[in-house]
């Protein structure tokens, strides 16, 4: 190295954001179990629910659908709508509704698509 210093900065909050909370498992969230949105008690008081973080890794057009669909949902909602919320709406859509739970199988069946 010629020990010279170059003027580059790089702004690095949106990565920061991103990586907030990251490697903390089963940290105390306020959410919803099953949608992920804020939910209020009976007392008023938020519900807080422990959650495991998990990462997904998603090939160029995945991601594309993802934040796509992400942005649907936002339209419909009417608010801000985390793809973790997404994420977890369709687990349990999968695990409650036996023809969400089919066309999932179908989809993962990979003798289907060879």
């Amino acid at each position: 190295m010629n020990g010279r210093h170059d003027d580059i900065s790089f702004d690095t909050s949106e990565f920061d954001k991103m990586l907030e909370g990251v490697g903390r498992r089963n940290e105390r969230t306020v959410a919803a179990p099953l949608d992920g949105t804020t939910a209020a008690e009976s007392s008023g008081k938020k519900k807080v629910v422990n959650l495991s973080k998990y990462t997904v890794l998603l090939n160029e057009q995945d991601a594309l659908a993802f934040d796509q669909l992400a942005y649907e949902m936002r339209a419909i909602a009417g608010r801000r709508v985390e793809k973790s919320e997404i994420m977890r709406a369709m687990i349990h859509l999968a695990s409650i509704d036996t023809t969400v739970n089919r066309i999932l199988g179908q989809a993962l069946d990979r003798r289907r698509q060879a």
